[in-house]
This record gives C-alpha cells, structure tokens and sequence, in this order.
C-alpha cells in the first residue's frame, strides 16, 4: 500500500498577507528604475512612471503633470515605424543591442548617453521618456552637453527631433 503524504495545515491569513507584501515589495524594487536600485543595463525598466508618479517611490519627481498635458511632450509608449521602404519619413536606427535600437552617432556599436534610443526588439520598439532623455544623469560622456542637461542631444535647429523624424 503507498505512504500517504500528511495532511498540510492551511496557512495563516496574517501570514499570506506578509508573504504578499514581501513580493509586491521585492517585485516593485527589482522593476524600479531608481539608480540605488537598478543597475545601468540596457534591459532596465524604461516607464519612468514606475518611480515618477504619485505614488511611486519616495523623493523621486512626481511627473504625473507632465504625462497629464500630452501636447508639451512627444508622445511615449508608441511604437516606432521599422523599415525604411514602408516608412519614408522617419529614419532606420542603425544599431541594436539587448533590447534597444539607438543612432550609433559615432560609430561604436553602443548606446551611448549622447543617442537617441528606443526600447524593445527587433520586432517592435517604443519611444520612451529615456529615448531623448537621459535618466538619472546630468553629464554627458561625450562633453557635448545640450543646453538642458536631461536631453541626450541638443535640439539646436530641430537636431533631436531629426534623428528620427525626415521631415
């Protein structure tokens, strides 16, 4: 006759509910893109709203205004046109690496501080608040710093807007 296995005792509500917030809490960190927290990989969570909302994370800028008025912003969170043929008036990125497209504006085969980049695979990419913005940084590698220390080029003469857009 096979062993029977013992009868498990249900778990307490308390205990569930501490089991719960362990989790909530380790996955909110683990997806935050605070610096304490996140390393600097391509893969990091790019939705600023993560952190930057009114209830994100504590002292971190509530940037709910902003995302409120669509029109002071380029839009974020949409998918950008790939292929030139099918797409004429924007323009193809011309590198890819571990989930981001970037405008390998020297030639180096990396996502610099200074290029313009857009998450997601070679299937579909996003343009995101990081795509033009640089987070978490207030200098960039190349020393040819933008006028606001956030953008990751300056937009003299529309030359932000350009990298993507033809027209």
């Amino acid at each position: 006759m096979p062993k029977l296995m013992p009868k498990l005792k249900p778990m307490p509500k308390r205990s569930l509910l501490a089991l719960f917030a362990i989790t909530l809490l380790d996955v909110s960190m683990l997806g935050c893109a605070q610096i304490e927290y996140a390393p600097k990989v391509p893969d990091q969570n790019v939705d600023c709203r993560t952190c930057h909302s009114p209830n994100g994370i504590p002292g971190a800028r509530d940037f709910s205004s902003i995302y409120a008025n669509p029109k002071s912003h380029h839009p974020v969170g949409v998918s950008y046109p790939l292929g030139s043929n099918a797409y004429p008036d924007f323009r193809v990125p011309d590198g890819q690496v571990k989930g981001i497209a970037f405008f390998d504006r020297n030639g180096n085969g990396r996502p610099d501080a200074d290029e313009i980049q857009l998450y997601g695979s070679n299937i579909r990419v996003t343009v995101e608040c990081a795509s033009c913005h640089k987070p978490h940084e207030d200098s960039l590698e190349s020393g040819n710093a933008p006028d606001d220390p956030y953008l990751r080029i300056d937009n003299a003469r529309s030359a932000l807007c350009l990298t993507c857009h033809r027209q």
